[in-house]
């Protein structure tokens, strides 16, 4: 179903507004040690600002999922990557904690629904059979923002010697794509409003819905830490210095734009072998992720170690688009940028919020050793494939009751 006059253009424009989403948020891994020395902070500090941001996400992404889908969803997109980027500038200027706190907590509430409106404006503009791959070139974005977020944050601050000069230099492309947005064509009006409660009834009813909500919020959880910490990781186990760690884990990072691409192949081409497809391939890559990350994590450094980052770099984002194309295939089509949105709010609110805070506590209690405070993570990668496995069990029956409201 084409619901866009533009839909490659409105794809092209959207991808590069989720990749500047990712930038903005991954910056501040990026400039994470310049930072903790210029401000004083704690590893604790740290890991609580991503905590912060991910609540915020949170708790924001389920009431701007159902204003999109009340009030149109590019305007909506639109207006939220301006207060990010705006938020992301005013992050430059602060010099003391609660002010950055706010700043960051603002970057958050901006970003909440960018993902919901994305997912539901692309996955209504291209027919079911190519949702898969048509959302993983969307979900490409994630890699790529946040590895050139970790890359250049670095770069830029070993070039200027501030950690604020990133923040300016980010914001601007936001601003920009935020006003040439709702110039991409028109899209169809929204559907008659319904009452939030009613909503989510309907899609907490739908078991295989349920499951990949639980599934993404452990993989978030595994996929939140290594975002905030990787840096660190290579900084204090590899000795390396901010530039060259945030280069290292930029380069790892960007291994997921071979992932998000072939995880929506493999959803897809799963589809075709058995209906079970999409939730099986996330499933498997949740596996592959998992081991590859604990091979890193416990032979650094090494040459083993970089291979098994690499390995979770190219798998750790392969579950996005046949996960994202579930929470689509299985929802009503007025409630599909809400159904995106309630799985924002539960991967953050159920795991991935805490991960950061969770894994600087952790390191600190270790006396500053990263690498196995992150250990806790692929245990969560785990525990995300057994529930998509158990997802599976329904998925084909969701998705024909679907269909049979569509073409009816």
């Amino acid at each position: 179903m084409n619901t866009t006059a533009n839909p490659r253009l409105t794809l092209a424009a959207l991808t590069a507004l989720y990749a500047l989403n990712y930038m903005d948020r991954q910056v501040m891994a990026g400039v994470a040690e310049t930072m903790k020395r210029d401000l004083a902070l704690t590893d604790a500090q740290v890991g609580g600002l991503g905590t912060l941001f991910l609540l915020c996400v949170a708790g924001f992404a389920l009431p701007a999922a159902v204003m999109l889908d009340r009030s149109g969803k590019k305007r909506g997109v639109s207006l939220m990557a301006l207060v990010w980027s705006v938020a992301t500038a005013l992050t430059g200027t602060v010099s003391t904690f609660p002010l950055l706190a706010a700043t960051r907590a603002a970057v958050g509430v901006g970003e909440a629904g960018f993902s919901s409106g994305g997912t539901a404006i692309v996955g209504a503009s291209f027919a079911t059979a190519s949702r898969g791959r048509v959302l993983g070139i969307f979900n490409m974005a994630v890699p790529l923002g946040a590895a050139l977020g970790t890359i250049l944050s670095g770069a830029i601050v070993a070039k200027t010697g501030s950690w604020r000069t990133p923040f300016f230099i980010f914001a601007v492309p936001g601003l920009i794509l935020a006003l040439v947005l709702p110039l991409l064509g028109k899209e169809p009006p929204p559907a008659p409003p319904q009452p939030v409660g009613k909503a989510l009834g309907r899609l907490l009813r739908v078991p295989s819905l349920r499951l990949t909500y639980v599934a993404f919020a452990m993989n978030v959880f595994v996929s939140s830490a290594v975002l905030q910490w990787l840096p660190a990781y290579f900084t204090r186990v590899y000795g390396l210095d901010a530039a060259s760690a945030g280069k290292r884990a930029g380069l790892i990072l960007l291994c997921a734009l071979i992932g998000a691409p072939l995880g929506g192949f493999l959803g897809d081409r799963l589809l075709r072998i058995t209906p079970r497809g999409r939730p099986l391939s996330c499933a498997l890559t949740s596996v592959i992720a998992a081991i590859c990350l604990t091979v890193g994590l416990l032979t650094g450094p090494s040459s083993l170690s970089i291979a098994g980052f690499v390995g979770y770099g190219v798998f750790t984002v392969a579950y996005l688009a046949p996960g994202s194309a579930i929470t689509q295939d299985v929802s009503p089509l007025e409630l599909r940028a809400t159904a995106w949105g309630a799985c924002v709010l539960s991967m953050y609110l159920l795991g991935g919020a805490y991960s950061p805070a969770i894994v600087g506590k952790l390191s600190d209690a270790l006396g500053g050793d990263v690498g196995k405070a992150m250990l806790v993570a692929p245990v969560a990668g785990l525990l995300s494939a057994a529930l998509f496995v158990l997802a599976s069990r329904t998925y084909a029956a969701d998705r024909e009751a679907i269909d049979a409201t569509l073409n009816t």
